[in-house]
């Protein structure tokens, strides 16, 4: 088993290259919808009983979610739409588990100006889309995954479209209440692009994996995103400083802080049960957001979800900084 796990994680990793921060495309793809996974952290990818996460990890399909449909609403910053929808159905039970999502990002009207001035000539538009379908087949403590996606995006009358694909393998503990995954996403190509100069994709390499506490209702939740981009520091210009000569100087970003960067933790109170809590933190977003005077609470997020035999509600808060907050809602089915 263990051969089969390592040659499976070469064969990911071939084809995946670095990317500078700000300078891929489709960074939607990389923003999480499901309540579930924004409440503990934004990255956490071994909830097997949350329909939503076979958006970013086509491994994770299993009896638990056969047959659910969730949709999910995030009343994001700016008034920018985003939502998305997931099915997972399990066609033919002895060769594995399909799935289905859809992710979009309206961005609405925005203001036309010239090149020369603020003035304003008009509005228009931009929105993207993400198509996904996805197959699932577990091998004795392992479930292998691949989904195929179609990416639509429109800024005004430019166009640009792209065929992905996400790979991943999720290694449940046969004895012990602890879930790992490995996930390669967003590889590709573009079909189209905005202009004639083909644009990186924003792709991500992502570990993560939980465990539950034998004695204590609770869960906790980790993961370590961007793993082929290691070098994510941004200076936060708010932590800049002036020396006497008037010399400003940006935030000093150690190799151990860019690496807890990477970062992502959660905790779910009563996991098992119809009511769970949630409680999340992202070290990378607490840091570019931080402010120096001032507690954003930059980082934290939030959640709760109700489960019953039919129906499953979740809800995650989330925030950047005081005047950027927002709140996401998520309804499953069980059919």
């Amino acid at each position: 088993m263990r051969y089969i796990a390592v040659i499976l994680f070469v064969f990911l990793f071939q084809g995946v290259y670095s990317q500078v921060g700000g300078e891929t495309l489709y960074p939607f793809l990389n923003l999480p919808t499901s309540p579930k996974q924004i409440a503990l952290g934004g990255v956490t990818l071994t909830s097997k009983n949350d329909a939503s996460q076979v958006i970013w990890n086509p491994s994770i399909v299993n009896e638990t979610i056969d047959g659910d449909v969730s949709a999910n609403f995030v009343n994001y910053i700016a008034n920018i739409k985003v939502g998305s929808a997931s099915y997972v159905k399990s066609i033919f039970p002895k060769y594995g588990i399909a799935s289905f999502g859809v992710q979009y990002f309206d961005y609405g009207s925005l203001e036309r100006t010239n090149a020369s001035g603020p003035t304003i000539i008009g509005e228009f538009g931009a929105r993207d889309l993400a198509i996904s379908i996805g197959y699932g087949y577990a091998y004795q403590d392992l479930t292998f995954g691949l989904a195929i996606k179609y990416i639509s995006s429109k800024i005004d009358t430019f166009t640009s479209s792209a065929l992905l694909y996400d790979l991943g393998v999720t290694y449940t503990h046969p004895y012990v209440p602890f879930v790992m995954a490995l996930v390669v996403r967003n590889n590709g190509k573009q079909l189209t692009n905005f202009t004639d100069r083909e644009e990186q994709i924003a792709n991500n390499v992502i570990v993560s994996a939980e465990y539950k506490l034998k004695h204590i209702p609770l869960k906790f939740y980790g993961a370590v995103d961007e793993l082929n981009n290691w070098d994510i520091s941004e200076s936060n210009p708010s932590q800049e400083e002036v020396a006497l000569d008037g010399t400003v100087m940006q935030e000093d970003i150690s190799d151990v802080a860019n690496a807890l960067r990477h970062l992502s933790v959660g905790a779910e109170l009563w996991p098992d049960k119809k009511l769970n809590l949630r409680i999340g933190y992202n070290h990378r977003r607490a840091r570019e957001f931080r402010l120096s005077e001032v507690r954003t609470g930059a980082g934290l997020s939030y959640g709760f979800g109700f489960n019953t035999k039919y129906v499953k509600f979740d809800y995650a808060f989330s925030k950047f900084q005081e005047g950027a907050k927002y709140s996401t809602f998520g309804l499953t089915l069980h059919l």
